[in-house]
């Protein structure tokens, strides 16, 4: 799942749009035009940045932000004829996952050049984003990746299942190489071991003044099943409506009442752009703001708002 989706299109306003539509049904997604587009800004709050144009002009774009492959969001190309869809930077951080993706929406052609892929295994990356982790020591991600590459069983520990989709990993303890999840940092850190530490989660709810406390409900859990999140993993859900307090007491899960001064006074620059509606009432947001209050300092959106029903906002942020 993605945080945030934004696509830049320089000329072909048409594939941009038709992307939009096709992706927005499960992704929160925003489209800029290159010329007005906030490249600062899109580089920090989106960690999937789609260009619709020539991968020159892409390539020279992103060399002016690009950091560090853990921090830096994933960047994907789409030829002006939308024949071609190249991942060019964050391949194993959900790129490729995306260009595949993309590929089948736009029947064109994804060009993926990554070892993992081409070897059908599961990067170490891509594993962890899957399950909403963050790493805690990145630089051992290369030896892990080298022995699924070589063929070698890399043993997870601290899971119950692995993912159906994910690929070269067993449950167990006698490898070599390992991934291990954990609740916080170990004092020592084990040679060719990552180690990843699953985000909590913090669910933030705008909705109707009619909604029904089902709806809410329904809405909370489709969501996680689409991720493959447990319910075990919310902490807290949050909302400026106190009847969604009926839905977390029925989930047994604490609830944080976020008041109207509060969500003023936040202060976010990554918060998706108000919608007519926000406007209407005068709230700079709902949902999103609701997440990150009660995720506390340090919390980061792991899932931008997104609609259910035509009733509900649901976003969701990681906290340590």
């Amino acid at each position: 799942m993605w945080r945030g989706i934004a696509i830049i299109y320089a000329s072909k306003e048409d594939i941009a749009d038709k992307l939009k539509e096709a992706l927005r049904k499960d992704y929160p997604v925003y489209v800029f035009k290159y010329s007005e587009a906030n490249f600062e800004y899109i580089w920090k709050c989106y960690d999937a940045i789609i260009f619709t144009m020539a991968l020159s002009g892409a390539v020279r774009t992103i060399c002016n932000y690009a950091k560090s492959k853990d921090v830096d969001p994933a960047v994907i190309v789409i030829d002006d004829s939308g024949r071609y869809v190249i991942p060019i930077l964050g391949a194993h951080w959900g790129a490729n996952d995306l260009a595949l993706l993309i590929s089948k929406l736009l029947d064109a052609e994804a060009i993926i050049t990554t070892a993992s892929e081409n070897f059908g295994v599961t990067s170490v990356e891509e594993f962890s984003r899957k399950l909403f982790c963050k790493i805690l020591n990145v630089k051992e991600i290369v030896k892990v990746t080298s022995a699924l590459l070589r063929g070698e069983k890399v043993c997870v520990q601290g899971l119950e299942k692995i993912p159906e989709e994910v690929k070269g990993y067993v449950i167990g303890e006698e490898c070599k190489y390992k991934v291990v999840l954990v609740e916080k940092e170990p004092e020592r850190y084990e040679e060719n071991t990552v180690y990843l530490k699953p985000y909590k989660l913090a669910i933030g709810i705008g909705s109707k003044i009619e909604t029904d406390p089902d709806v809410i409900r329904k809405g909370i859990l489709e969501t996680l099943s689409k991720l493959n999140l447990p319910l075990n993993r919310v902490k807290i859900i949050s909302s400026i409506r106190e009847k969604v307090k009926i839905v977390a007491d029925e989930l047994g899960i604490a609830f944080r009442l976020v008041t109207r001064d509060e969500i003023e006074t936040f202060n976010d620059e990554c918060l998706s752009p108000q919608s007519e509606k926000l406007k209407e009432i005068g709230l700079k947001g709902v949902a999103e703001v609701s997440a990150l209050i009660a995720g506390g300092n340090g919390a980061k959106l792991l899932l931008r708002k997104i609609t259910y029903n035509n009733e509900i906002t649901i976003a969701i942020a990681g906290f340590e």
